[in-house]
């Protein structure tokens, strides 16, 4: 309240000065306008400083009701988790996760802070209790943590794609390129390094052009198509070390060779796709 009355006074001050001609019309604008911009960010910062850190400090009853609820569910659920059959431990891992995303999705666009926060917690609560649940009962680990990995990525990218939130969606889509490389592996055991090499440097390209073909109508899926296109540069020798279990050797040493080249491509380029992805 201080500042502003005192950025009254001088407004005050400066429309004397223009009636008395102490000084130049053009220059008592000049003030007026300074003060007056000065005045904008500080309110709209007040108006907008709303996040979670707010939201405790000023005591709303709501936010507070709704984290203890949700702390309790999180805790009494987990405690008594072992203890519940199959399909109660589906929904009940299912509720929770639905809940985070729900009010994930209600906060968007007022708290984004507590959003990101909330859709985060989900994300974790829907891995975690599936690798539970697949634990606990002893299935065949192979099977179902590959099934595990395709839903959370398919649940994660329609989550991303709508809040909006990139680097969700970003792993989203790198779950499931990684049931995608399983699969590949499994169907293709005796691929060699070029096979694989060509494999997924052509998708690698698609994926760089599809962002290239989004940026003017969505913006948003630009940057994230082409990490995943950088990404995929990479996935022959991932493949190879990580999930063929090859010594890694001359892959890592070709791994450096590539990454070197394909910086010097990135930056030769830089002007174009800098252009894309962030517009």
């Amino acid at each position: 309240m201080d500042q502003e009355k005192k950025r009254a006074i001088l407004l005050h001050e400066i429309e004397h000065w223009r009636r008395s001609r102490l000084l130049p019309e053009q220059y008592c604008d000049f003030l007026s306008n300074l003060y007056r911009e000065d005045e904008v960010p500080s309110q709209s910062q007040n108006r907008n400083n709303t996040g979670l850190l707010t939201y405790l400090r000023h005591g709303h009853g709501i936010a507070w009701l709704l984290g203890f609820v949700i702390i309790s569910c999180i805790c009494l659920i987990g405690f008594y988790f072992t203890a519940f059959p199959l399909a109660m431990q589906i929904f009940s891992a299912s509720a929770v996760t639905a809940i985070c995303y729900g009010v994930a999705a209600f906060w968007r666009s007022s708290e984004k802070s507590m959003s990101a926060m909330l859709s985060t917690l989900g994300s974790a609560i829907m891995l975690g209790s599936g690798v539970w649940i697949i634990q606990l009962h002893q299935g065949e680990a192979k099977v179902w943590f590959l099934l595990l990995v395709g839903l959370c990525g398919v649940v994660w990218c329609l989550v991303g794609l709508t809040l909006r939130i990139s680097l969700l969606h970003y792993c989203g889509l790198a779950g499931l390129l990684l049931v995608y490389a399983v699969l590949i592996g499994r169907y293709w055991p005796t691929a060699t390094l070029v096979m694989l090499e060509a494999f997924w440097i052509l998708h690698a390209v698609l994926l760089i052009w599809l962002s290239w073909w989004v940026h003017r109508r969505f913006p948003g899926l630009a940057l994230i198509y082409f990490a995943i296109g950088m990404t995929l540069a990479f996935m022959a020798e991932a493949d190879m070390i990580i999930l063929r279990h090859q010594a890694a050797g001359d892959v890592v040493f070709y791994s450096i060779l590539k990454l070197a080249f394909v910086v010097g491509i990135l930056f030769w380029t830089r002007k174009k796709w800098i252009t894309w992805v962030t517009s």
